[in-house]
């Protein structure tokens, strides 16, 4: 799991605690921000500010304060073209960002079968 959140860091630019927020999300699906404040020890401000990065960097969606991964390999894809538009890197394949979303789709198939989603 280390590995995957500093894939995540590194191929798509995410900080620290918006890959931890994001991988909480993949393994937990839909959780309103109350939640996602208490479990990762964030103020609702805090909270608020890392989800909002998070929606605008293409990962999670909002619906009336509940918040969601796409699924794993558009999230990834999505959010890796759009690192790729801001950063002026010409956006192309990818087989290490390939490979972590096949990652984060594992991971993610795992948690729902585990929860039974």
């Amino acid at each position: 799991m280390e590995n995957i959140k500093d894939s995540l860091m590194s191929k798509i630019n995410l900080s620290d605690i918006e890959a931890q927020i994001f991988l909480y999300l993949i393994k937990n699906d839909k959780t309103p921000i109350e939640k996602i404040s208490i479990d990762l020890n964030l103020s609702l401000n805090e909270a608020e500010q890392l989800l909002d990065d998070l929606v605008e960097k293409g990962l999670i969606l909002e619906l009336s304060g509940i918040y969601q991964t796409f699924h794993p390999k558009f999230s990834i894809i999505n959010a890796y073209r759009r690192h790729c538009l801001k950063t002026g890197i010409v956006f192309k394949k990818n087989v290490q960002v390939d490979s972590l979303a096949s990652s984060i789709e594992r991971m993610h198939e795992s948690a729902r079968t585990k929860y039974g989603n």
